[in-house]
């Protein structure tokens, strides 16, 4: 079936799916672009299968949800009977300027086992992510449940390449009541970890530093050499290791902080002063996650990182922009509680050597 526009995707009912397949008992089903008047039934599947402990608040508030389901930046995708029209999941691809991210995710229970889960996701992210409004994207980020080997494959079917492991990273619970002032994050509750992975476009390689700045030690070379066996396009990569001194090079940064999560993201290189104040100014937080690029200034960085007590989670591919270059990044967790319980994973066999190394640094080596 041709790919249409979700524009046009609701002008006539014959033009509804983009896709149709069938499941394994031999079921129809059809995949669609949501709309504002399947919010109902999209909040029921997040409460069969979560209570009221999603990760996001919204799907529990159907004025909010219709919302977001008319947002033309969000493409909402959902997965039906095609024999009474019966939603059986649902998915979402979040656009914001050049970058897409996919999420929310979710199957009702009558349908899993099915085969129905994968060909929503897969099927969804593959169709949706070739529309025109998304010729200008560089890539598509998803983060997958650590316990969860089904999410795995659906991802990697997509095209999608993992770049690190986050202990931790989730952290469920009933937000419903939570209400956001200048530094108080959700408080710790049912943490999971979660898998990094990337869907990385043409465009971004083209406009990639293929000079790798990074501090020589043996955790930041297994990450690049990690993500480098999953993409051909990093052949070419010239690896330079230096020894970075905790406080020297310019200080470039930024700040960002996710309430519902508990998470504070910082990019760019910081020195010592400005880096304990951040600690300090975050300490109620449960994990700020550091993005450094892989350029010579960033290297002083990565030496700083690791005397604070941060550890490697991933490697970042192309995710800073300078001077019309898109750099990498490492990426290193810091858990201002200390570590956390919240490890328990399963990964299909390419991902066994990351877990085996998230692994040892956490259970090692976390602060």
């Amino acid at each position: 079936m041709a790919v249409i526009s979700k524009k046009d995707s609701i002008l006539q009912e014959e033009d509804v799916y983009f896709q149709k397949f069938v499941a394994r008992n031999g079921d129809e089903y059809g995949l669609r672009f949501g709309e504002p008047k399947d919010a109902e039934n999209i909040s029921m599947i997040f409460k069969e299968i979560y209570n009221n402990e999603y990760l996001t608040p919204i799907v529990y508030d159907l004025d909010l949800l219709k919302r977001e389901l008319s947002d033309s930046n969000n493409f909402w995708f959902v997965g039906e009977s095609l024999d009474n029209n019966e939603i059986a999941g649902t998915g979402l691809i979040k656009k914001h300027r050049f970058i897409a991210h996919a999420s929310k995710g979710v199957t009702r229970q009558k349908f899993q086992g099915l085969g129905v889960t994968s060909k929503i996701g897969a099927a969804g992210i593959i169709t949706v992510t070739k529309m025109p409004q998304f010729k200008d994207c560089l890539r598509l980020n998803v983060e997958v449940r650590g316990p969860q080997i089904r999410a795995q494959k659906l991802i990697r079917n997509s095209g999608a390449i993992p770049f690190g492991l986050v202990p931790a990273y989730y952290n469920y619970g009933d937000r419903r009541a939570f209400k956001t002032d200048n530094n108080s994050p959700f408080p710790s509750k049912r943490e999971e970890a979660a898998f990094l992975y990337s869907i990385i476009f043409n465009t971004l390689w083209k406009k990639r530093e293929k000079k790798i700045y990074m501090l020589d030690n043996e955790d930041f070379i297994f990450f690049h050499d990690y993500v480098k066996s999953h993409t051909k396009k990093m052949n070419q990569d010239v690896l330079l290791l230096e020894k970075g001194k905790k406080d020297e090079g310019y200080e470039l940064y930024g700040v960002s902080k996710e309430y519902h999560d508990g998470i504070v993201s910082l990019y760019g290189s910081i020195k010592e002063k400005s880096l304990d104040n951040l600690l300090k100014t975050y300490k109620k937080w449960r994990i700020i996650l550091w993005r450094i690029p892989t350029n010579q200034n960033g290297v002083h960085s990565m030496s700083l990182a690791l005397e604070k007590g941060f550890n490697m989670v991933g490697y970042d591919v192309g995710f800073n922009s300078m001077k019309s270059k898109l750099l990498d990044s490492v990426i290193l967790a810091y858990y201002p509680k200390g570590g956390s319980n919240a490890f328990e994973v399963n990964y299909l066999e390419e991902n066994k050597p990351l877990f085996n190394k998230i692994r040892e640094i956490f259970y090692s080596r976390v602060n």
